[in-house]
């Protein structure tokens, strides 16, 4: 029984979306201050291509999506962690 078909452009977005999801967990625990950036971001999307074209930065860019939704309480704990 097949549940997800065989496919080579699926295995590629999904290629893309695990390079961003181990890249930044790795790279937020090796330089943090990089990797929250556009800079950071600007290495995932490269490497993400560099695996699987363009299909794998498909997968990529919607894991930084997510994953920016996901993570967007830092800022107001940024804030108050200055403040005091």
């Amino acid at each position: 029984m097949k549940i997800i078909p065989k496919s080579k452009t699926l295995n590629k977005i999904l290629a893309g979306a695990g390079v961003v999801a181990l890249g930044t967990a790795i790279g937020h625990a090796v330089a943090p201050e990089f990797f929250a950036g556009t800079m950071g971001k600007a290495v995932e999307g490269i490497a993400a291509y560099s695996i699987g074209g363009v299909e794998s930065v498909i997968g990529a860019a919607a894991t930084m999506m997510v994953g920016g939704a996901a993570s967007g309480s830092r800022a107001l704990d940024n804030t108050l962690t200055e403040s005091l």
